[in-house]
């Protein structure tokens, strides 16, 4: 997996943390899975060529937003896999909201109408903005 270093702050405590980046909207902190609240990206096991290709795209996007930077990770409860769910950001600005902006991932919904993810549609970028 890859790995990048970053100043990484729970609450008030901040230290220098390895960050293992497992894909686009999933990270590991101190062997804390920590899920990108608010987001789903693209599958590194996708169900199509441009799911695959997005996927790593997202996750090397993620890694170049932690590196080296100062962390922010605001927890918000657990998903059902017991992944944290938490805000992460850098500078104030929230990096599922950039993976969103910029296509490589889209709003999470519990439940949705059944809808296909956008990655296998023959027009990607219209089917994000249905997400947004």
């Amino acid at each position: 997996m890859p790995v990048v270093s970053a100043i990484v702050c729970f609450s008030t405590a901040c230290a220098p943390q390895q960050v293992v980046v497992i894909d686009g909207d999933t990270i590991v902190v101190r062997g804390e899975k920590i899920r990108l609240l608010g987001i789903n990206a693209p599958e590194l096991k996708g169900k199509c060529r441009e799911e695959n290709v997005r996927a790593l795209r997202a996750r090397s996007r993620l890694m170049k937003l932690l590196e080296a930077a100062k962390v922010e990770i605001d927890r918000d409860g657990f998903d059902r896999y017991r992944r944290t769910l938490a805000r992460v950001s850098v500078a104030g600005t929230d990096l599922g909201h950039v993976l969103m902006r910029e296509g490589l991932a889209r709003k999470w919904v519990q439940h949705y109408d059944g809808q296909q993810e956008p990655w296998c549609q023959p027009n990607v970028d219209a089917a994000l903005k249905a997400w947004k």
